[in-house]
């Protein structure tokens, strides 16, 4: 299953550009909605899960 910006991997690694380049806009709703997909969904991706706790998408 894919998303909006290809598979789980190229999505992450964009998410990580953005969080490099301005972290606030990794927190805006629509990145941690793409976060939140990638943590729920069917791939594993190592690193997310860390990512999504820092921006605020892995609800505890």
């Amino acid at each position: 299953m894919g998303n909006a910006l290809g598979d789980g991997k190229q999505t992450f690694a964009a998410l990580r550009r953005v969080e490099a380049a301005a972290p606030q806009e990794a927190r805006r709703p629509a990145l941690r909605a793409l976060t939140a997909g990638l943590l729920y969904g069917p791939t594993r991706i190592e690193g997310v899960r860390e990512f999504g706790a820092r921006t605020g998408a892995l609800v505890a």
